[in-house]
Order: C-alpha cells, then structure tokens, then sequence
C-alpha cells in the first residue's frame, strides 16, 4: 500500500525501468523508503512505499555537510567572510598556547574541503571536551595536525561542526536560523530538526531532519547555479567552486567516494556531484542530464546504490509499453496475527532501572481500531505507542534514543522526539512490535514478553546488519 500523494511517474519515464532499479536492492536486503527524480525543473518521479513519506522529516547523517557549507556560501557571497582567513583569527581566544606549526597555516577553505591537515575525524574529541563553545573549538585546535593544510584529505565531521561554529561566530545566529532566514524560507522549507553539540551548537556535519522533497529542493538549487524560481542566492563561482575536485580523496575507497571532494559535496565517478549521508542518504546532481535524483533509504552498500542510480539513469526514459498495473514497487508489509492478546494486557508493569529511562509501563487492546497500545512513563511524562493488527499505526513520542547511532562520531541527545510506525503480533504470553522510524532510516523489534508468573522482559533489537540487539529491559507485572 503507498501513499497516494507519493506515488507519481511521469508519462515518459518507463515502468520497466523503475521495476528494475527496486528489484536490484532486494537480494540484499536493501531498502528504498523514499525517492524523488526531478528533469529539466520537472517532477518525473516521486514514490515512498507505506509507512513512509516524501515528506518525512528524516535524519540524514552526513548529507547534512551540503546544508551546512551552503550557508558558508552565503557568507562567502556577501563579503563577510574570507575563505582564506585563518581559524586562528576567527577564534582567537581559543588559540592553544604553544599552537601547531600546521595549524597556523589552516584557512576556511581547508576546514570546507575535508583538508584541515587532521589524520582522522575531529568530532569525537570535540564533543567529549565540555559544555562550552571554547572547549569544541579548542579541542579541535588541540588535536594532532600531522599533515599541512591543503595536502590530505580525510572526512571529518568535526571540521564541519568547526563551520557551524564559524557561521553562529560571523552571522551571530545559530546555524538553523541562518539557513532558515537565507535557505529554508526562501526554497519554501520548513519544520526542520537540527541536532546541537553539549554546548548548544548545531551539529553541523550531521544531525539535520529534513525530508526527500527538501533534499529534492537543495539539488534543484545547486543545478541551477544558485538560482531559485528566478531569484539568484547563490553566487555561480560559489556552486562552481563547492561542486568541483578541489581534494584528491584518490586514496579513498571505492569508486564514488575517490573521485574528488569539493566544500561538503563528493564528485561522482561518473557524472556530477552529490551530497551523501550513511545508511544511503542522496542528494546526486546530474547537471549534463538536467537532472536531481533525491533518495532516502536503509542500506550497507552505497557503492552499489550509486551504481544503481547511474544504471538506472539511462534508462529512465526508454520507450515501454508497460502499463502502470505491472509496476513492482517496495512493500514493507505490517505484522498481524490472529491472535489479538498476550495475556498481560491491563496490569501495570514496574520496570527496573534501564537504559531508556522508563519507570512503568502497561498494555492495552483496542477493539475499536484493532491495535494494541504500549503506554509508558519517565517518572515525569507519559507516552502512548500503539501497533496495528496487520496495520501501521503512527505515533510521537519523546524518549531516550532508541534508534542506532554512528557511535562515537556524533552527540547522542539524551531524549529526542520520535515518529514511528509500529504493527503487532500476539502469542500467549509474548507481544512482539514492528517499529518503523519515520524520523530516520531505521527500524526495531521490540519483544515483551512474561517471565514466570509475574515477571516481564523487553528487549529492543535493531534490524538488519546495522547494529547488534539494542538492550534488555526487566520488571516485574502488577
């Protein structure tokens, strides 16, 4: 079942092609949640499989860089910061006292183009350093600088947040109300998260909640140049300039990821350029072709994404006399089975100490809307997540961090707003929840289950090969 807002195909874009891009990911367990083409200005393909939406606001990992050095652009643009200017001068009062030789000679444009003379990434030391703005900027500073600015690339997303830092410093706003007053208003964007460090800055290099249709408006901007429905906001040298070989990343790794970076935007091996994000997060510009391709999906293998995308591509507008009734689209079914109930529905459940910080929780059927509903409590608030019988039921809730993480490479917010879709299935004794992340790529099963006569367990496991079983949790029924 899809929604009906978010399945559209073109007349000329041929359904056996489309039939062939999805069929390719499911051998390996890949997923497509999302995705939208745009040609020559025009929507040609737009599809998000049930429970998902192209205007999901999702996380989107690293794909946030190209937001972020876009607003570096606009500074840039403006006059009021100077590429060449060194990070010892921007951020004097965190200069160390005997400072690195290599550090001296780091400007802006090496922080941009992942060139900062840094072995590794940055962002681990920087968010462990404190709570203060001096403490991240100082650590970054302070960390080894073996390599001369401008002669080694290596991907770091501590460099990034250092643009977030450099953008609050010059613009005097936080980095998400700079690019909401010069980005995300202009391009008619909304409603967007951007996760901030300890000390209150935007993560920069990751951390943005944006949706498909955004990311789609963020590529159409950059392929025409800076120029948004008639309007210029982006100088032609700045989009030329971020979108072009300025690193050798030749050493790199697999083809996409070794053709050349430019400010927060990878070169493709092929053709164009993108902005990319873990898990398969894309942002890919086909300037020759006319051509935006925005996706969000779950998967491993992004070289094999890639090359998807670019088989597909040629093959997009083939003539075909296939009808829209032979399309074969994803489908992430929801669990159902018949039984309705467990056998401790309406009890409360003390929970004991664990990771997630919940104190109590309690079941409940509901007839009415065939869903079983979990309620759970903080001590302070309370949420509700209900699980449809062979149906997805939608849900917010605030919670600590259920969903996996890059570990170590970002800040992790102790509690953060949550959309889910969760179906259910019920055997004696046992309630096992499907959860679909609507606010990132992910996906859970959460197991609850008795234990003798008045016991309880829960344990949250990650689907897929991403990460190992999440944790247990113990308590005991009332």
């Amino acid at each position: 079942m899809l929604h009906r807002s978010d399945l559209y195909l073109a007349p000329a874009v041929s359904r056996s092609a489309v039939n062939d891009f999805f069929a390719a990911f499911a051998p390996f367990e890949n997923e497509i949640h999302a995705m939208e083409i745009h040609r020559s200005g025009q929507l040609v393909l737009r599809i998000a499989p049930a429970p998902y939406s192209c205007s999901d606001k999702r996380e989107i990992y690293s794909l946030s860089k190209s937001f972020c050095s876009t607003a570096v652009g606009f500074l840039a643009d403006e006059g009021k910061l100077d590429l060449d200017a060194r990070i010892v001068d921007l951020f004097p009062e965190c200069v160390p006292e005997n400072p690195q030789a290599n550090l001296l000679k780091m400007k802006v444009r090496h922080v941009l183009s992942m060139n900062s003379g840094h072995g590794g990434c940055a962002m681990p030391g920087m968010i462990r350093s404190g709570s203060r703005t001096e403490d991240e900027i100082r650590s970054f500073m302070e960390q080894p600088l073996p390599y001369e600015p401008g002669t080694h690339f290596a991907y770091n997303t501590g460099a990034t947040l250092m643009l977030s830092h450099i953008v609050e410093r010059i613009s005097g706003m936080k980095l998400l109300d700079f690019l909401t007053w010069r980005l995300f208003m202009p391009l008619g964007i909304s409603d967007v998260r951007w996760n901030r460090t300890p000390d209150g800055a935007n993560e920069g290099g990751c951390g943005i909640h944006v949706s498909v249709d955004d990311i789609s408006k963020l590529g159409l901007l950059y392929l025409n140049r800076g120029v948004w429905n008639g309007t210029r906001l982006l100088s032609e040298k700045w989009v030329a300039e971020a979108t072009s070989p300025i690193s050798d990343n030749s050493m790199n790794g697999s083809p996409d990821w070794c053709a050349g970076y430019g400010f927060q935007f990878w070169v493709n091996a092929r053709e164009g350029f993108r902005g990319d994000g873990a898990y398969g997060q894309l942002c890919v510009v086909l300037p020759e072709r006319d051509m935006v391709i925005a996706v969000q999906t779950e998967l491993g293998d992004m070289q094999r994404e890639m090359d998807r995308i670019m088989e597909f591509v040629p093959k997009l507008f083939d003539a075909d006399d296939t009808p829209d009734s032979a399309l074969i689209l994803p489908e992430y079914a929801p669990v159902g089975s018949a039984r309705r109930t467990a056998g401790f529905e309406d009890r409360f459940i003390r929970l004991e100490k664990n990771a997630l910080g919940w104190t109590g929780c309690y079941f409940r059927y509901d007839a009415a809307a065939d869903e079983m509903r979990l309620t759970f409590s903080d001590g302070v608030d309370q949420y509700a997540v209900p699980a449809g019988r062979g149906h997805w039921a939608e849900s917010t809730v605030v919670t600590a961090k259920l969903k996996p993480k890059l570990v170590d490479l970002m800040s992790t917010p102790d509690r953060e707003r949550c959309r889910l879709a969760a179906s259910c299935t019920a055997e004696d004794g046992k309630l096992v929840f499907s959860v679909r992340f609507l606010n990132c790529p992910h996906r859970m099963e959460w197991t609850f289950a008795r234990d003798g006569e008045n016991g309880f367990t829960a344990n949250f496991e990650s689907w897929g090969k991403h990460d190992p079983g999440i944790f247990p949790v113990r308590g005991e029924i009332f």
